[in-house]
């Protein structure tokens, strides 16, 4: 069973490699006073001599210096307290959230997204884990540490923990996550250190794709798509079904997505996209012009996609971004969901392009939808995530998604991102679901650790 314990340092203690709990938690432990026990905090590991103390509480414990210092806790903090039976005493769970772009200021070590991270180590602490930030440069692969960033009470602070428990992945783009700095540390910790690492790596979109087309459950909400597809496979799209998209393969934010209309009556080729700074709009009387001026450098890098006709709020087309997350049991829930209103003229219903978000509620009353449609909306993003999970390697934790509804009220996936966005938290409706989906990568971790440790004792995890 664990127990949530306050871990200070005993400062006058004289005794080699102590720890000293209450006599209501020694015999709750049946454990006996100067019996030797193994005790780890993330992944190291000493010798202690057990005592009880009437000074104590029966939720805190003290180390002699000399235990506090090998074990590497860096203040006095919560931790949950876990015993096998067998001699060893675990606190924890350490949790390590990996990322990069460091600035080197102890007020913004992770610059503009410091105050996410502290959020997140917030939202550890109050389930009983310590989560710190690092990168690889801040780790000391023969000491067993790393001089990692964690935030409390009086600010950001610069300690040094050992190597953690687990590892929630939040590097900030595909770009850093291939350096190969990055893959070292990943493949060293998998191989040598056997720590569970979650969200590793963005997701290929063309490949998550490929993989849902082979699970009949999910296959009915893809809208066909062709990566890396020919001019030819292009214009069939287009002719085919008169609404397209071309978008690439690994995108994100809407950056590079192309929608393509073919009028029949008119005989015109529109093309809607964003450059740098608007949204546009081009007529083309030219298939093959379009592509060459939209397309210069080939489709390699691009898919071709079936364009939905969605439900439109106030005209605009509108999507949903929907969250999901696993528990502390590891089974996926819905942590959040909102609504994206396509902005005028905009190709994407990203807020950069001139979208703006509603809650679900707002937008169901306003469309008067049967409510049952929003739980197959729910219900269909589960199924995803669980189809997702299943065929794809390491621990997925949290899902975000673009479905959308069409006017026949079928379900269509346009998107599956493995690090998503926080911009629908904007809404100030959404300030409960904000501060779940920042919990609920924490207690994930938590039953991460907990697995770790019932696979390494006859501890039971708990539920």
């Amino acid at each position: 069973m664990p127990y949530t314990m306050q871990i200070n340092k005993r400062e006058s203690s004289k005794k080699e490699k102590s720890l000293y709990v209450s006599k209501e938690l020694l015999k709750q432990l049946k454990l006996t006073e100067l019996e030797l026990i193994q005790v780890q905090f993330g992944t190291k590991e000493v010798s202690c001599a057990i005592y009880s103390s009437d000074n104590l509480s029966f939720q805190e414990c003290e180390f002699s210096e000399i235990a506090w210092n090998q074990l590497y806790f860096p203040y006095s903090l919560k931790l949950t307290l876990e015993y096998d039976g067998e001699g060893k005493i675990y606190f924890g769970p350490l949790i390590g959230i990996f990322t990069a772009g460091f600035t080197g200021s102890i007020l913004r070590p992770a610059g503009e997204r410091s105050f996410l991270f502290a959020k997140y180590i917030h939202a550890a602490s109050l389930t009983g884990a310590l989560a710190v930030i690092f990168g690889s440069h801040h780790i000391d692969w023969e000491e067993g540490t790393m001089e990692a960033y964690s935030f409390t009470k009086a600010g950001w602070k610069k300690i040094i923990v050992p190597l953690p428990n687990v590892i929630y992945d939040r590097l900030p783009n595909r770009r850093t996550e291939a350096h190969p700095d990055y893959i070292h540390v990943r493949e060293k910790f998998k191989q040598e250190y056997d720590i569970p690492w979650f969200n590793p790596g963005f997701f290929d979109k063309s490949e998550i794709h490929k993989r849902l087309v082979e699970v009949e459950e999910a296959n009915r909400h893809l809208p066909k798509t062709i990566a890396s597809p020919t001019t030819e496979e292009i214009k069939g799209f287009i002719h085919e079904y008169k609404h397209v998209y071309i978008k690439p393969k690994n995108g994100s934010l809407g950056f590079g997505i192309h929608q393509i209309h073919f009028d029949e009556g008119e005989g015109f080729y529109y093309c809607r996209f964003r450059d740098k700074v608007r949204n546009r709009l081009r007529r083309y009387s030219s298939l093959n012009r379009l592509l060459k001026t939209q397309f210069p450098t080939g489709f390699d890098h691009l898919v071709v996609q079936k364009g939905i006709a969605l439900l439109k709020y106030q005209s605009n087309p509108i999507d949903f971004r929907i969250h999901t997350n696993k528990d502390e049991q590891g089974v996926w829930r819905i942590s959040a969901i909102a609504a994206k209103i396509a902005g005028p003229g905009s190709v994407t219903t990203h807020v950069k392009s001139g979208g703006h978000i509603k809650s679900v509620q707002e937008i169901w009353e306003d469309l008067n939808l049967d409510k049952s449609l929003l739980g197959e909306l729910k219900k269909t993003a589960l199924l995803l995530s669980k189809a997702i999970d299943k065929t794809t390697n390491g621990n997925v934790g949290e899902i975000g998604f673009d479905l959308g509804i069409d006017l026949d009220e079928q379900i269509w996936m346009f998107e599956a991102n493995s690090k998503p966005g926080r911009t629908i938290f904007s809404h100030p409706k959404l300030k409960r679901e904000d501060q779940l989906t920042r919990k609920m990568p924490m207690t994930y971790a938590a039953y991460l650790y907990q697995t770790v440790i019932q696979e390494s004792s006859h501890i039971t995890v708990s539920t």
